[in-house]
């Protein structure tokens, strides 16, 4: 009981650990995003007023640099949060296969043999086979045999894909996640293991497979955390497609559904505005 309980704590010490690295990152990333907004707003004024002198010039291109840099900052953050979340999947996946290995030693202690087990003499004259041999190296010895556990946990299927993912190896990628999903449909990575089969098949120039598994995301696992980012790749998939109409229907449904997405929300707005012209 003890141990599970230390298990137990080590775990929730690790979750709140990575849960503040996050929010320090999305800090990190609200004041990069409130930075670029001022820079937009000041290379917008440098092209309205400036005469269109050397100088003008030259003010607009720093500026227009400065936000460029700032936009690749934003994109190693993404990046080192997209980390985050996924250490996060890994450590609750741990924890959780901790929890029931624990659950089943301690069934198994509370239901098992108290001392050493002493073999039966069969009755003289009534022709009992001899009794097999225990399965235990170690006489007297119980064994006790716990469910079968597959070669692969979902935590280990998920990290290699991912990483498979990470390096471009998107057919290797898209047969590892769709792995994960057939073999542990309940787990909570299959929407996560979806929503990378999908990238990957968008990254192949995939289009309508990966609006297939897009649409999953969005419709099969209605708690997704990925449910929001699927909206806004839909409308990049119709863009590619060119499929003006429907594109603006999956951009709004991120404005509409998802208003707390403000990131996701500046980014289908800049799309909108695109389409508009």
């Amino acid at each position: 009981m003890k141990k599970k309980k230390a298990l137990a704590g080590v775990g929730i010490v690790c979750v709140f650990g990575i849960a503040l690295s996050a929010c320090a990152t999305q800090s990190d990333m609200s004041d990069l995003r409130a930075q670029m907004d001022s820079l937009s707003t000041r290379v917008s004024k440098v092209e309205t007023h400036s005469p269109g002198s050397g100088g003008g010039g030259s003010q607009l291109a720093d500026m227009e640099t400065r936000l460029d840099n700032q936009k690749l900052r934003i994109a190693r953050l993404r990046d080192r949060m997209e980390r985050i979340n996924h250490r996060l999947d890994q450590l609750m996946n741990k924890i959780e296969t901790q929890n029931a290995q624990l659950s089943s030693l301690g069934k198994a202690g509370a239901n098992g043999p108290k001392g050493p087990a002493t073999p039966i003499a069969s009755p003289p004259g009534k022709g009992a086979s001899a009794p097999s041999p225990a399965p235990s190296a170690v006489p007297g010895v119980a064994v006790v045999k716990g469910p079968s556990q597959p070669t692969e946990s979902p935590d280990m299927i998920y990290h290699q894909a991912y990483s498979d993912y990470q390096q471009g190896h998107f057919d290797v990628a898209i047969h590892e996640f769709g792995s994960l999903v057939e073999q542990y449909p309940d787990s909570h990575l299959a929407s996560s293991a979806v929503f990378w089969e999908a990238q990957s098949n968008y990254n192949l120039q995939h289009y309508h497979r990966a609006l297939a598994l897009y649409d999953a995301v969005i419709h099969k696992y209605v708690g997704s955390p990925k449910k929001a980012t699927a909206y806004y790749k839909k409308g990049q998939v119709y863009e590619h497609l060119n499929d003006r109409k429907l594109a603006v229907h999956n951009y709004r449904r991120v404005l509409e559904l998802f208003p707390l997405e403000q990131q996701l929300g500046d980014l289908a707005k800049r799309r909108l505005s695109r389409l508009d012209e």
